[in-house]
C-alpha cells in the first residue's frame, strides 16, 4: 500500500509512504529512504486537526523507540493556500498500516483523539471559559434583570451550557483503542475528497 503527498512549499516534492513487511518507509522527492520496523512503534494516535485552510484534515501519529516521530495528514500542498484533501488515498493506507501494525504488535493500542497533556491544558480553558461566561450572566445587569424570572433564568442558561460542555469533554478525552477497532470518526470518509485552499 502506497500513499504519496507533499507536506508544504518547502518540500522538494511528494513523498512516498509505503506499507511494507517489515514496516513503514518513506521516500523522498530525492529518492532518499527512511524505514522504522514495525516492533519500533511505540506509540500511534489518529485524531482529527482542522486548520483555517484545511477545515477537512485528519492525522496520523507515530512515535518509535529511537524518540523519532512521524505525522501524516490527508492533505497535499498544491501552492501558495491551496490543499487538495486525499483522503481516498490517506484513510486506506492508514486501515493497511494499522492492519500490519496490530499482526506486528497486537498489544499495540492507538490514542484516539488529544494528547493527554494537550487535553489537559484545553479542558483547563473550557472549565475557565465556562466560568467566565457564567459570571458574567450573573454580574452583568441587562434590562431584563428587573423581571422576578431573571435568576432563574440565568441560572437555567447556564445548567443548559453544561450538557454542551460535558459531550465535548467526553468526546475529546484521550481513549486507548486496540488497532482493529478503531472507530469510524477517527479516519476521514474517503467520498469526502476534494480541493481546499488553505495553509
Amino acid at each position: 500500500m502506497i500513499y504519496r503527498r507533499r507536506h508544504n512549499a518547502l518540500s522538494r516534492g511528494e513523498r512516498e509512504w509505503r506499507v511494507e513487511e517489515g514496516g513503514l518507509a518513506s521516500i523522498g522527492a530525492s529518492g532518499h529512504v527512511r524505514r522504522w520496523a514495525w516492533k519500533d512503534f511505540i506509540s500511534v494516535r489518529l485524531c482529527h486537526e482542522p486548520t483555517r485552510f484545511k477545515p477537512w484534515r485528519y492525522t496520523f501519529h507515530a512515535q518509535f523507540k529511537s524518540g523519532e516521530k512521524v505525522v501524516l495528514d490527508n492533505g497535499h500542498y498544491l501552492g501558495p493556500g491551496r490543499f487538495e484533501e486525499r483522503s481516498a488515498e490517506y484513510t486506506p493506507f492508514v486501515q493497511a498500516l494499522l492492519a500490519r501494525l496490530h499482526e506486528a504488535n497486537p498489544k499495540l493500542r492507538a490514542l484516539i483523539g488529544e494528547t493527554q497533556k494537550r487535553y489537559f491544558f484545553l479542558m483547563l480553558g473550557s472549565l475557565l471559559g465556562l466560568g467566565v461566561l457564567a459570571y458574567v450572566l450573573i454580574a452583568v445587569r441587562t434590562p431584563f434583570d428587573a423581571a422576578p424570572y431573571a435568576g432563574a433564568a440565568k441560572l437555567l442558561l447556564i445548567l443548559a451550557m453544561l450538557p454542551l460542555f460535558w459531550f465535548w469533554v467526553a468526546r475529546a478525552m484521550p481513549r486507548g483503542v486496540a488497532l482493529d477497532e478503531i472507530p469510524e470518526r477517527a479516519l476521514p470518509p474517503v467520498e469526502n475528497s476534494k480541493n481546499s485552499s488553505g495553509s
